[in-house]
């Protein structure tokens, strides 16, 4: 068992592109954020994290590499205490063809969409049963994945976002990630929370949060504290999993083939 209490920081800044990409004439500093680590389960070590979704009591999770990469489920399993160990297998499992890598996931309209990484390919299965019920394409890599009331979002590990409609997943706008004028590359996996949009920084143990309208960081938290006591299986274990716990307030984050899930609570100032 571990006990773990932490604080961390957090940063960020970025530009917005509706139909033409937009850059800010004078971007604010982005803002640090403390963190607290709440609680922390076991995760599965053998999934290669690329998206991560809490509906309900019921965590989604999509696992990459070609000829291994899946959809599964599982519970949530709140704790007595802050430790949750996993005592029970997948709820729901689907195998990806080995042609496929799957990248970012994300529920919408109860209906899970999972990008692929190089093949141009985006599924939609039924929440309930994993049932395929249809696929699009679009052109260019697929990295990480969110939504907001009505459109997806998608990064592909540049420093752009892309806003797709969820019936034909065509392009609608695009916007240019920036933290004080600097461009952030290698944005992964997305989570959209209260109106701002939450990434992975690949290789980087932070979490970047985005004005959607333009682009621009408005603050990041630090995770290296937290990162440095995993237990990692190599280098390519990196942080990745971003999924909003509603019910506290909260996220809770993994990264690939990691054996360990944490909620943390990110203080934001007023």
């Amino acid at each position: 068992m571990k006990k773990i209490i932490w604080m961390g920081l957090f940063c960020l800044s970025c530009p917005f592109i509706a139909n033409a990409e937009i850059t800010p004439a004078a971007t604010p500093s982005p803002v640090s954020y403390t963190y607290q680590v709440l609680a922390e389960r076991s995760h599965k070590a053998s999934l290669f994290t690329q998206g991560l979704v809490l509906d309900q009591d019921i965590f989604y999770e999509s696992s990459g590499l070609y000829g291994r990469s899946m959809l599964v489920s599982y519970p949530k399993s709140e704790p007595l205490g802050k430790w949750i160990p996993i005592t029970t297998p997948f709820s729901q499992k689907k195998a990806l063809s080995s042609r496929y890598f799957a990248e970012g996931l994300t529920l919408f309209d109860n209906k899970l969409y999972l990008l692929t990484w190089q093949e141009g390919t985006v599924f939609v299965y039924d929440k309930t049963n994993f049932t395929l019920l249809k696929q699009m394409t679009y052109s260019g890599e697929g990295w990480g994945l969110t939504h907001t009331d009505n459109a997806l979002i998608r990064s592909d590990g540049s420093n752009r976002l892309y806003f797709h409609d969820p019936e034909n997943f065509k392009i609608t706008k695009t916007i240019n990630v920036l933290e004080q004028g600097r461009p952030v590359h290698k944005l992964n996996e997305l989570e959209f929370i209260n109106g701002f949009i939450w990434s992975n920084v690949w290789h980087e143990d932070r979490l970047v949060r985005i004005n959607p309208d333009n682009g621009t960081v408005v603050g990041s938290v630090d995770l290296s504290t937290l990162v440095a006591h995993v237990d990692v299986a190599n280098s390519e274990s990196v942080l990745n999993g971003i999924a909003y716990d509603e019910q506290q307030d909260a996220l809770w984050i993994t990264g690939k083939n990691w054996p360990s899930m944490y909620k943390i609570k990110v203080i934001i100032p007023e």
